[in-house]
Parts: C-alpha cells; sequence; structure tokens
C-alpha cells in the first residue's frame, strides 16, 4: 500500500511592492523553511503577521508548502 512521507514544509509570504507602469501590482515573496508538519493555521497566521509587521510592503498572500514522498 502506497503512503505519503513528510520531507519538508515551509512558509511563503507574497508582498505588494509597488505597481508596474501597466499599473499592475509588483508581487515579492519570500520564503521560509524547517516548519514542522503539524503546525495549526492559526500558529501560521500568528507567525506571519508578526513577519509582516516588520516589513512596509502590504501583505498579500501566505502559503504553506508540503514536501512529501511517495512509498510504494
Amino acid at each position: 500500500m502506497a503512503a505519503f512521507n513528510f520531507d519538508s514544509a515551509a512558509i511563503r509570504i507574497s508582498y505588494v511592492t509597488g505597481v508596474d507602469e501597466q499599473g499592475k501590482s509588483v508581487i515579492t515573496s519570500k520564503t521560509y523553511r524547517n516548519v514542522r508538519n503539524n503546525v495549526e493555521a492559526s500558529e501560521i497566521l500568528t507567525v506571519v503577521q508578526a513577519i509582516s509587521s516588520l516589513t512596509s510592503h502590504n501583505f498579500l498572500l501566505a502559503e504553506k508548502i508540503l514536501t512529501e514522498t511517495v512509498d510504494a
């Protein structure tokens, strides 16, 4: 039976850092690695809010990125 095995997790935070010549938002992201697999969404939100408060850019999006392998 196949199963997923956790390898790693990261949080990617995206910010709006400006506007280009055509009026479209310029988006910049920063990735933070070594996130535990069992972290709750509320804990991630708390960390994202703390990190975002340190920048002058507008917070846009936070993503949890999981990397898993499949064992057959």
